[in-house]
């Protein structure tokens, strides 16, 4: 049996890499196919605690999920020193989209180390598509895969709650129900989408905002925005919402909006759930995002547009008759490709073929 050390960021806090991570060291597939063990690395007070553990453990691949800032990657190329000198197989996934932007950022040296031990990898798996040459001119094409990010099972409603879902995209008599998910990071894009529904103030459209604040005084002006423009009605937060909550929130929404420039962005897990579940996208074309969504399942508008965000909102006030076959189109893209077991078997041939 394949001996495999996972390495990376596990929850707390949930955020897309942790949740794949946590995917896959719970998969029952690849528990019976491989021993797995793992290291969580997030805590870079505690990197030579790290390097302790991944010297004592002896396994045959070790899958390792580098980091999007400039310590952290001081970080991984350590660790990678480590592993290289064991002599085994090296397998990276980089889940995000800022390689270039943070290589252009390094000194010179830290280049140097990059160019030097990206190198040497086995194999570099990218989230999608559009983000293949990320690591160009460091890393052999030949040694670049994909794998694209999955939705948990768990956050798939079932058949019959999408038959109703789709009776209800068209009914008119009902708000339209617009649903941002996603952590509180103001390039993600949630201040232009609650920009957008200050434009759209007393139509009959609802807007419910779901994740985790990191910082409090955002989460303050967050609130005070909507207060002091009498948003109440309009627009409601949930807090940080998981299991059930999350499924249910998901259920009823009809759009799904995250029109994202995070710089750190690759696939985002968010908008792959919004999709199984029936919703229509309002996204940008950032990263690896217009590899899943197009103008046939949804919206690409510009960053920071908050006035593209509301006149897509609009038009979609006035003739809902598209929804219904963008909640088809979507929920069937995610069904073919983008389940947990998709996502296992992508990274089980990814394994066996190191």
């Amino acid at each position: 049996m394949k001996k495999i050390c996972v390495i990376g960021q596990f929850p707390p806090p949930v955020h897309g890499l942790s949740k794949a991570l946590e995917t896959l060291i719970r998969s029952r597939v690849f528990n019976e196919k491989y021993e797995l063990t793992s290291v969580d690395i997030k805590d870079n007070k505690k990197v030579a605690a790290h390097l302790g553990s991944l010297n004592r453990l002896e396994s045959d691949i070790y899958y390792f999920t580098i980091s999007q800032s400039k310590w952290g990657n001081l970080r991984d190329m350590l660790i990678l020193l480590n592993l290289y000198r064991k002599r085994k197989k090296v397998v990276i996934h980089y889940h995000g989209g800022y390689y270039r932007e943070l290589y252009r950022r390094f000194g010179r040296l830290q280049r140097a180390l990059n160019r030097r031990l990206l190198a040497k990898v086995d194999i570099m798996i990218v989230l999608s598509k559009s983000l293949e040459s990320l690591f160009a001119g460091i890393v052999d094409s030949a040694k670049i895969r994909i794998c694209e990010n999955c939705i948990e099972d768990s956050q798939l409603i079932g058949e019959e709650a999408f038959t109703e879902k789709l009776g209800r995209l068209t009914d008119e008599e009902r708000p339209l129900e617009v649903l941002y998910l996603s952590n509180f990071i103001r390039s993600k894009g949630y201040f232009d989408l609650l920009e957008a529904a200050k434009r759209l103030k007393g139509r009959e459209i609802r807007f419910h905002f779901a994740g985790n604040f990191f910082r409090p005084e955002d989460e303050a002006e967050f609130h005070a925005f909507v207060k002091t423009e009498g948003l109440e009605p309009f627009v409601r937060y949930h807090g940080v919402v998981t299991g059930e909550r999350k499924k249910s929130l998901l259920e009823r929404s009809d759009i799904f909006a995250l029109p994202t420039y995070y710089p750190n962005e690759g696939q985002p897990i968010s908008i792959i759930e919004a999709m199984g579940n029936g919703l229509a996208v309002i996204s940008t074309a950032h990263a690896g995002i217009p590899d899943i969504v197009s103008g046939d399942n949804g919206y690409l508008v510009g960053a920071q547009a908050p006035d593209e965000i509301a006149s897509v909102l609009e038009g979609i006030l006035q003739d809902r008759r598209p929804l219904p076959a963008m909640a088809r189109a979507n929920r069937s893209k995610i069904l073919r490709n983008f389940k947990e077991a998709d996502y296992l078997k992508r990274l089980e041939q990814i394994m066996d073929e190191v």
